[in-house]
């Protein structure tokens, strides 16, 4: 009896671990938190996103706040936050990775999520989508252009 708690946790680290290696990047990032669910990130106020963001807070100063997050075995993402007088006004998420596929991974989860959401199909221009609302009160942007170099930067904007 002994023996078996040993064994029992041994095994469950591996399985946990091993559950990680197998999710893609986009899994891994949208498990973190969906990317069209940081849109309503947009006006929230600097403590309350200092508050719930889950990453690791790398830089914070009057007007920034910046979150890294571990994706993969030895990649991270970073989630970074502008504010004015009104809250957070400008979002961006940027990957840099060892892999070209798991850029393109990211890009084309992204992608999908975006054209399927309430923000419909975006324009595709030269390697960079866009989306807008409705009202045109929100931008967002994803810069594919250096999947090649491994690296994608998406940008959400409230618009004035």
């Amino acid at each position: 009896m002994k023996k078996l708690l040993p064994i029992a946790i041994i095994t469950l680290l591996f399985s946990t671990q091993s559950c990680t290696k197998n999710k893609t990047y986009f899994d891994q990032l949208k498990a973190d938190k969906p990317f069209s669910s940081r849109i309503l990130d947009l006006n929230k106020s600097f403590e309350l996103i200092k508050k719930e963001e889950k990453g690791e807070l790398i830089k914070e100063d009057l007007h920034l706040l910046e979150f890294a997050y571990n994706i993969g075995e030895s990649d991270t993402y970073t989630v970074s936050y502008l504010f004015d007088e009104k809250g957070c006004y400008e979002i961006g998420v940027d990957g840099f990775f060892e892999l070209e596929f798991n850029a393109k991974n990211i890009v084309t989860g992204i992608q999908t999520e975006m054209n399927t959401s309430i923000y419909g199909k975006g324009t595709d221009d030269n390697g960079l989508n866009r989306w807008k609302s409705e009202d045109k009160s929100i931008s967002i942007e994803l810069d594919y252009q250096e999947t090649s170099k491994w690296m994608f930067l998406a940008t959400i904007f409230a618009n004035e």
